[in-house]
């Protein structure tokens, strides 16, 4: 039986350039009727009694076996929640080693953020709008004009990022200035969702503002809530050919799939982030004490700290990307049904949660 989806997933593999050969074989691996790939690629419909593959269905791994979801979530259980997000941690790390040039989407939206900040805060500290209330219109205005600036840099460079990862995942390879072609692609849907996230964000920072602390509580819930739904917004933005407005919906869709693994590895990230740098910070503190004792001087001192900055750097940057290989990999198959090649299937199988049925 052809869905939407997968009449979107063939779009989508078509216009990223992949033959129909690679695609087809993705789907068959996954599941899908080779009669009803064949009438999606020629814009048929059918009505073939094949049951769809879903979350609880899919064939993930290419053999003729399959993998229920139930069998999936006993698998994950087995080893243990945490013990399987570890598991996708390395995953997700080696695709990272596949295409390094990944890293550099985070490395330069950072520094394009730093700079922006810059620029506003002198902009802001000259206007003098720093120095009044914060409910002046100044403020907000410039609040805002920033507000838009700084999620246009950042989900620009996420959705670079989540097309080369998307590509590895399906079997492809693109570079860095590929990644960011299509990011270009799309700049106008992104310009679009910057000014509704900003419009969302000044509106937060006004009731904070505006009032006393269960309205600040208030506000500070509703923005949790508001980046937990736009999570998946760089997946939904690229691959999905719809409006900004149903993109966000989208988003708040695979999240709602998949809430419960989303959550537990970035805590699971959160965790070996924070191993790490302590790590970190016990191998330079033994640096210092050393150079210390042996009466090395201030400049060994500065070196071990530059270093020591550099390093909570490194490590902030990588889990960061890391995380955002996770969720395109949530979302191919949230969205398509396709397991991410390079991921353990009943890990993404169990991640993803069996669309209910309405009861009649």
């Amino acid at each position: 039986m052809i869905t939407q989806e997968l009449i979107d997933y063939i779009s989508i593999q078509r216009q990223s350039g992949q033959s129909e050969s690679s695609i087809r074989q993705a789907l068959i691996n996954n599941g899908w009727a080779e009669d009803d790939v064949s009438a999606a690629f020629a814009g048929e419909t059918s009505t073939s009694a094949q049951p769809t593959p879903t979350p609880n269905t899919a064939n993930t791994s290419g053999s003729e076996n399959t993998m229920t979801r139930d069998e999936a979530i006993a698998s994950v259980k087995q080893m243990g929640r945490f013990k399987a997000s570890w598991r996708l941690f390395k995953q997700s790390l080696n695709i990272l080693k596949q295409d390094k040039e990944i890293i550099l989407f985070p490395v330069i939206s950072s520094l394009l953020l730093m700079i922006a900040g810059a620029i506003f805060g002198v902009g802001m500290w000259l206007s003098g709008a720093l120095a009044q209330e914060e409910n002046d219109l100044l403020f907000y205005v410039a609040l805002f004009a920033y507000y838009v600036i700084a999620y246009f840099i950042i989900t620009y460079f996420k959705v670079g990022l989540t097309a080369i990862v998307y590509e590895r995942i399906n079997g492809g390879n693109i570079g860095f200035s590929e990644g960011m072609n299509r990011a270009k692609n799309i700049s106008g849907k992104i310009f679009i969702w910057s000014l509704l996230a900003s419009t969302v964000g000044v509106v937060l920072q006004f009731i904070s503002n505006r009032s006393k602390l269960l309205g600040k509580l208030a506000a500070g819930l509703l923005g949790a809530a508001w980046a937990i739904v736009t999570m998946f917004i760089a997946p939904t933005l690229l691959l999905d050919n719809v409006s900004v407005w149903q993109s966000v919906k989208n988003s708040g869709s695979v999240f709602k799939k998949t809430w419960g693994e989303t959550i537990i590895m970035n805590l699971s990230l959160g965790l070996v982030t924070i191993v790490l740098f302590l790590g970190t910070v016990v191998a330079h503190g033994l640096l210092l004490f050393l150079s210390a004792s042996l009466g090395l001087g201030i400049i060994t001192y500065v070196i071990i700290l530059v270093l020591f900055f550099l390093s909570a750097i490194v490590l902030s940057v990588v889990t960061s990307t890391l995380s955002e290989i996770f969720k395109v990999a949530l979302y191919s198959y949230a969205r398509f049904g396709i397991v991410a090649e390079g991921f353990s299937p009943e890990l993404i199988l169990g991640a993803v949660k069996e669309k209910k049925e309405k009861k009649k």
